[in-house]
């Protein structure tokens, strides 16, 4: 299939993204090790934490190790494409966002095309390892049902956790800086990936209004219990549809602030 000009350029621009982070071998290889570490932690601690019965509230260790892993997975396309969204408050005070008003195309998708991580894939792999671990042993991979299921909700949960980190990441058209709430955001994130369930009411309901729930919980709700697949997956795709154009809606108003406030 012949590729459009924009494509191959984008093609070639992903290639020397690539090689340029692998030349520095000690910094990718000291981000491989960092998520290694964190990662494998994690899982020890909840594997050690639950003692001999191995289950908490209900929820097998191997379960929870698995939710981990669904949330690296889904983290995985932000840690490869958008990168650059990091930046943002830097281009904003520099001036160098400006760039992004002579481009004919939506804000959202130069970000993602502004640059390209390798360790996208490394969070990836991370990632299935856990969910791979986790359920090793039971019957849910022996049914073919499970894959499709995983195949059909990982996208729309990326999607979900994309946009309330790039919704917290824009509080900086207003604020000015963005770390404060992209912090507290990240502090949430975390604990999304554990079973709603495990905390009190109202944390629950927080989560599920802002909608952190969307991002595992759901998901893993009808993967590893007998929710409906088809109602989570319709359920996920009118969200996922929702928050897209919550955040379009937000960083388009984002940018008239920053103009009409002469930067």
């Amino acid at each position: 299939m012949k590729l459009s000009p924009f494509w191959r350029a984008y093609r070639r621009m992903v290639g020397s993204e690539s090689r340029a982070r692998l030349e520095n071998r000690a910094d990718f290889a000291l981000i491989i090790l960092g998520v290694a570490v964190t990662s494998l932690s994690t899982a020890a601690t909840l594997y050690f934490m639950l003692g001999a019965t191995g289950t908490i509230a209900g929820w097998h260790r191997g379960e929870l190790i698995f939710m981990q892993g669904f949330m690296f997975c889904i983290f995985a396309p932000q840690s490869a494409c958008y990168n650059s969204m990091f930046w943002l408050e830097h281009w904003l005070k520099t001036g160098a966002f400006l760039r992004f008003y002579t481009r004919p195309a939506n804000p959202l998708l130069l970000l993602a095309l502004e640059r390209f991580h390798p360790q996208g894939f490394i969070v990836l792999m991370i990632g299935l390892a856990y969910c791979l671990f986790g359920l090793w042993g039971s019957p849910l991979l022996q049914e073919p049902m499970f894959y499709l299921g995983f195949v059909l909700l990982m996208p729309l949960s990326a999607l979900v956790l994309w946009v309330i980190n790039l919704a917290a990441i824009s509080t900086c058209f207003w604020l000015g800086e963005s770390h404060p709430v992209f912090m507290t955001t990240g502090k949430l994130v975390d604990m999304s990936r554990y079973p709603l369930d495990l905390f009190p009411k109202l944390a629950t309901m927080i989560f599920m209004a802002l909608p952190l729930a969307g991002t595992v919980w759901w998901p893993c709700q009808a993967l590893l219990r007998d929710t409906s697949l088809p109602l989570t997956w319709l359920g996920m795709a009118v969200l996922a549809g929702i928050c897209v154009a919550a955040l379009n809606w937000m960083w388009r108003a984002g940018m008239r602030h920053y103009a009409g406030a002469g930067g």
